[in-house]
């Protein structure tokens, strides 16, 4: 599911924010945040639901996280008006999502087919033996300075009379 709203693209299932084609970089709780808006936009969503949601085992100063990561997403929306276009604040209530959000199914076709087996294998194969050959020529070559070739047995002399 893709939710388009203002310039902004968010694809749920790959979890990234796009705006005019370019990806918009995300931190994992400011994603959770704009996953948990996006969920319902118009609704308000408490301070105290967004708590269970992004801190549920936590003891962290709840309320400052939750200012600074509003603030984030904020920034990273373009909201730098004190008149909100994405997100409303609702005193010691909550947030509200505002801008209208369209919705809409992505169908991709599996691009991450696996590769048949024996191709993989016959590749690993093909490199397997290529490093043979190369470390028996190394081998070789350094065999043949240590070790001199054999000069050819000369013939016995013969004694003179």
């Amino acid at each position: 599911m893709v939710r388009i709203f203002g310039d902004f693209e968010f694809d749920e299932s790959r979890r990234c924010l796009t705006s005019g084609g370019h990806l918009v970089r995300l931190g994992g709780q400011t994603v959770d945040l704009l996953v948990l808006l996006l969920e319902k936009p118009g609704e308000l969503r408490t301070r105290e639901e967004i708590q269970r949601r992004l801190w549920p085992d936590s003891n962290v100063e709840f309320d400052h996280s939750l200012d600074v990561l509003v603030s984030r997403l904020r920034a990273v929306l373009g909201e730098r008006s004190p008149q909100p276009r994405y997100i409303e604040t609702v005193p010691r209530k909550g947030y509200r999502f505002i801008a209208p959000v369209t919705n809409r199914l992505e169908v991709r076709p599996p691009t991450d087919r696996p590769r048949p087996w024996g191709r993989r294998f016959a590749r690993y194969a093909a490199i397997a033996i290529l490093a043979a050959m190369m470390a028996v020529l190394y081998s070789r070559t350094r065999y043949d300075k240590f070790v001199p070739a054999r000069a050819p047995e000369s013939l016995p002399t013969q004694a003179r009379p």
